[in-house]
């Protein structure tokens, strides 16, 4: 003769107690839903409710018997076909099943989270009793313990209420990634249980790039997104948008555009300054032109920019071009960082001392920049002239680099 162990609890639990019908487990801070104990679930809540018995007792539900039972019939035509069960469905642990790699083992490779757990839960409706759903374990879990802080915590996903919140700070907060993972630990510390895994980098980095495709991107084509953008989103918000005329190319793929927010373009209506970056090599692209002047005669039009003093740039020669044609009456100095470069790229190309070892002609390519630092770094008009005849002295061997300079 069998005998039923199976004991059932007259209470319908809610989400709000649902933490009354679980039990402490052998790890510290961590409760479980004992074994063929049946507990009855609102029938309204039994998804919420399934969801925090997971949380609470540090184990992921997963469906493995889905739902077969009729959905579309009343009670009556159930009781008259002798049908009992409105909903039937079976979860296992998420440690269920196993795992072998097929591939050559790695020294830093994942442990699998698999590992043959025989744990399983049932949750039952009945047609004579619509208000609740039964819930109950049917067997336990076996070669592992349920939030064991070593060995199983890490195999858990995030509880969803910590996805929530990341999510919000992701969206309305301009906090980085780095002090929003901060901020989570510190509040777990204080008020998470210890069944629920804490909150990591990829948390935070797959759920942010979820969230950029929900805030940013409209459309699964680029390009079609992008023109969203330029023609509905950002007019909307009293941005400034600037685009140019590609009609010349036969490329229909061809574009060009610029944008301003609002805040820009007060800044800059009162500015007299300006900094002015080329940006090369943005993409693959070899036929890319460069807008600049374009750019600068819509600025000029649109009253945003209109009577400015002094422009730094790179060294770049449309630029000057396009800034001179524009604003004639605009000074324009060059970006001391830019000016190095170039001249370190000029000084590799053209210093050579004939017959000699290649450090010596490194050594004088120094002496030279350490001249050239010296002359762009003066302070004193005079001085700097002086200097450049005196450099122009010291190097008189160096014709190549010498022509360059004076020509620039």
């Amino acid at each position: 003769m069998s005998i039923n162990n199976t004991q059932s609890n007259e209470t319908i639990y809610t989400l709000a107690t649902i933490s009354q019908a679980l039990e402490c487990s052998s790890v510290p801070g961590v409760i479980t839903l004992r074994l063929e104990n049946i507990i009855r679930i609102k029938t309204s809540e039994w998804k919420e409710c399934l969801t925090e018995i997971g949380e609470a007792c540090a184990v992921k539900w997963v469906i493995h018997n889905t739902n077969k039972q009729p959905t579309n019939i009343t009670a009556e035509e159930a009781k008259a076909t002798g049908i009992k069960l409105c909903f039937s469905q079976k979860y296992s642990c998420h440690r269920w099943e196993t795992y072998e790699s097929k591939a050559a083992l790695r020294v830093v490779q994942k442990r699998t989270k698999k590992n043959k757990c025989s744990a399983f839960l049932r949750v039952k409706g009945f047609f004579k009793t619509p208000k609740f759903y039964e819930f109950v374990v049917t067997k336990d879990h076996a070669e592992h313990t349920p939030g064991n802080m070593h060995s199983d915590i890490c195999t858990l996903p995030l509880a969803k209420k910590y996805l929530h919140e990341l999510a919000q700070q992701l969206e309305q907060l301009s906090k980085s990634a780095s002090q929003i993972r901060i901020d989570m630990l510190r509040a777990v510390d204080r008020y998470g249980r210890k069944s629920e895994r804490k909150v990591n980098y990829y948390d935070i980095w797959n759920l942010m790039n979820k969230i950029n495709n929900k805030l940013y991107h409209f459309d699964k084509d680029q390009m079609t997104s992008f023109l969203i953008w330029m023609n509905n989103k950002l007019p909307a918000l009293n941005f400034n948008i600037f685009k140019a005329n590609t009609s010349y190319s036969p490329d229909l793929s061809a574009f060009a555009y610029g944008f301003m927010s609002s805040v820009q373009q007060e800044k800059m209506k009162t500015a007299t300054s300006f900094c002015l970056d080329a940006t090369h090599v943005i993409s693959s692209n070899v036929n890319e032109i460069l807008y600049t002047l374009l750019w600068l005669q819509f600025l000029k039009r649109s009253s945003l920019l209109v009577d400015p003093k002094q422009f730094t740039i790179d060294c770049c020669a449309a630029e000057v071009h396009a800034i001179q044609t524009t604003f004639p009456a605009t000074s324009i100095q060059f970006c001391i960082f830019h000016i190095t470069q170039a001249w370190n790229r000029k000084l590799s190309d053209s210093v050579k001392i004939p017959g000699s070892l290649p450090s010596e002609a490194r050594i004088l390519r120094g002496v030279i920049m350490k001249s050239l630092q010296e002359i762009i770094y003066e302070e004193d008009i005079d001085e700097f002239y002086h200097k450049i005849i005196q450099f122009k002295e010291d190097f008189d061997d160096q014709e190549s680099f010498l022509d360059y300079f004076e020509r620039n």
